[in-house]
């Protein structure tokens, strides 16, 4: 810093001239104040917090919410229907459509006459699958829906909504007949059974 008066240079932050001591007060009043170390410390604070805030919220709303699958029965006499989301077959997220059929017969289970039987099947996740079926018979229409999941490494259960008779549910855990999998037990066992008999009780 150099003085005014005399032009002698002198140290950063004199308060007198050495050479001439002239006050330098004014002087230093002229150059800005250097910023303490927390005043520092918070501006650093601050802009690290409104970055994570600003990650956090770009994070969320990047997000997907989750696809669920939700089955409402509704029933009007002996009618059920099922309403149910529309599965994805993009094979990337959601429910898959593994398989489809029908069948007929000249009378089922309960003495309904002549029927006809119509199911998709997908899969919901590893050892879970479900079928969606149409029994018609005469002038009875039940919509079923049947789920089969890995109950134990030798079992399975699986559960109809409604029975074919189009009243209550049906419940049952029964051996996987010897497969590891769902899948291998839904392919050798169930899906047979379907083609000789129809709906699912």
């Amino acid at each position: 810093m150099y003085c005014e008066k005399c032009g002698h240079k002198n140290n950063a932050g004199a308060k007198f001239c050495k050479m001439c001591g002239a006050d330098l007060n004014h002087i230093l009043s002229k150059f800005p104040k250097t910023m303490s170390n927390s005043n520092k410390l918070l501006i650093v604070i601050v802009i690290l917090l409104v970055l994570g805030i600003g990650i956090s919220v770009g994070m969320l709303l990047t997000n997907k919410a989750p696809t669920t699958n939700n089955t409402t029965n509704i029933t009007a006499g002996n009618d059920i229907t099922p309403a149910t989301t529309t599965p994805s077959h993009d094979h990337t997220s959601g429910p898959i459509l593994i398989d489809s059929g029908s069948m007929s017969g000249s009378n089922a289970k309960y003495q309904d006459g002549p029927f006809t039987y119509q199911w998709e099947t997908y899969k919901i996740g590893e050892e879970n699958y479900v079928m969606y079926g149409t029994y018609v018979a005469g002038s009875k229409t039940v919509k079923q829906t049947v789920t089969l999941k890995k109950y134990s490494s030798q079992s399975v259960e699986i559960t109809a909504e409604p029975k074919s008779s189009g009243k209550s549910s049906w419940r049952t855990v029964t051996s996987l007949q010897g497969h590891s999998t769902v899948d291998d037990y839904y392919w050798e066992i169930f899906r047979p059974n379907r083609e000789m008999g129809g709906p699912v009780s």
